[in-house]
């Protein structure tokens, strides 16, 4: 029996074309973040959104097709591209995780200096550096003004 196309075939290729594409697009979102370029940060994510979108679409139609048992009822030409579709979105499952990774870090990153930021004690000593660099022997000592 020869392999015709069927409307889920058709379809598989398309998710798999838009898998590719949102591994692109997850690789775009890591730059950008990496050189803290939110604005393009922020224009990749609705484009993320529809990508996602349209992927969960497919995943509700290919589970729809499925046997009562949940078995995938595909012939082989199908199975082998089923199988590429699920290594490129597990591919873009760890690109998401990464920079999921890398936002927290930042985000991290930022609350500490916040916090160093928003509790300095004024009572605190505070290191001097005297003209040629090096530390100062009266570090908070009386100075001749204060006499």
């Amino acid at each position: 029996m020869a392999w015709q196309p069927t409307p889920l075939n058709s379809e598989l290729t398309a998710a798999c074309e838009e898998a590719i594409r949102l591994q692109q697009i997850l690789q775009a979102e890591f730059e950008a973040l990496r050189l803290q370029d939110l604005g393009n940060f922020e224009s990749l994510q609705s484009v993320k959104e529809q990508m996602l979108l349209k992927l969960g679409d497919f995943m509700k139609t290919f589970a729809e097709s499925a046997g009562r048992e949940g078995q995938l009822l595909l012939p082989e030409e199908q199975m082998t591209q089923w199988e590429a579709f699920q290594s490129q979105v597990s591919i873009c499952r760890d690109a998401h995780q990464r920079n999921e990774i890398l936002i927290r870090s930042k985000l991290e990153s930022i609350s500490s200096t916040l916090k160093v930021l928003q509790n300095i004690d004024n009572s605190a000593s505070v290191e001097v550096y005297d003209r040629m660099g090096r530390m100062s022997r009266h570090r908070r000592g009386r100075g001749y003004e204060d006499a």
